[in-house]
C-alpha cells in the first residue's frame, strides 16, 4: 500500500476527531456532533473500502480472474451501501445531516492536505528514465 494513501487514511481520522471536537465545543448540539462523527466514519470506511477493492481489482497479472470479477461487482454495490447506510442514519440517527456532510468531506480535505504536502515536498518520480 501506498505511503500517500496511509497517511490519508490517517489524517482522515484524525480530522474526524478534530471536526468532532470542534463542532462540540462551538455548538454544544449533539445532533451536530453525532453527524459529524459518523460522516467522518463513514467517509473514511468508505475510502478504505475504495482502497481495498480497486487493489484487489488491479491485483491480477493482466489476465482477468475470478477475484478481479468479484473485486468489480463489490465494487459497484459499495455506492449502494454507502447510499444505503446514509439514509439510514439521516432518518433513524437524531443528527444535524449537515453535519453528517461535514464529517464526510474530511476524506477530501486530508487528500487534499497530502497532494499539497507532496507537491511541496516534490514529488518523486514513478518512472526512472535510462
Amino acid at each position: 500500500m501506498s505511503q500517500s494513501v496511509q497517511r490519508i487514511e490517517r489524517l482522515a481520522l484524525l480530522l474526524t476527531g478534530a471536526a468532532t471536537l470542534i463542532s462540540l465545543v462551538l455548538t454544544w448540539d449533539l445532533g451536530w456532533v453525532l453527524g459529524v462523527a459518523l460522516g467522518g466514519l463513514l467517509g473514511v470506511g468508505n475510502f478504505y473500502a475504495l482502497r481495498r477493492l480497486v487493489g484487489g481489482l488491479l491485483g491480477a497479472d493482466g489476465a482477468r480472474s475470478r477475484k478481479q470479477t468479484v473485486m468489480g461487482v463489490l465494487l459497484t454495490l459499495k455506492l449502494g451501501l454507502l447510499a444505503a447506510a446514509i439514509y439510514v442514519v439521516i432518518r433513524f440517527v437524531p443528527i444535524e445531516p449537515l453535519g453528517l456532510l461535514c464529517g464526510i468531506s474530511v476524506v477530501v480535505v486530508a487528500i487534499f492536505f497530502e497532494g499539497f504536502r507532496t507537491v511541496l515536498r516534490g514529488a518523486e518520480p514513478t518512472f526512472k528514465s535510462e
